[in-house]
């Protein structure tokens, strides 16, 4: 049920605008996490836009830090 839920989420986001620094993709993936974590902090930094250009201001320790935070703080994306 969850995997129908992401598919239906993803499709709803997927019919609106969302632009997004063209750093933020790399700053994410070339963390050394989890690939399917990357891709839903990916998804969350895209959808708030202001917490992704913060994300892409901070140096490589605080962005893994916030990176942990933003998988503790939103349970939902895993």
């Amino acid at each position: 049920m969850t995997d129908d839920t992401r598919e239906i989420s993803s499709a709803i986001n997927n019919t609106c605008h969302a632009e997004t620094h063209p750093d933020l993709y790399k700053a994410v993936m070339d963390l050394k996490f989890d690939q399917n974590e990357r891709l839903d902090v990916l998804d969350y930094l895209t959808e708030h836009k202001a917490k992704g250009l913060n994300f892409l201001k901070i140096n490589d320790e605080v962005r893994q830090a916030a990176f942990k935070h933003i998988l503790k703080t939103n349970p939902g994306l895993l």
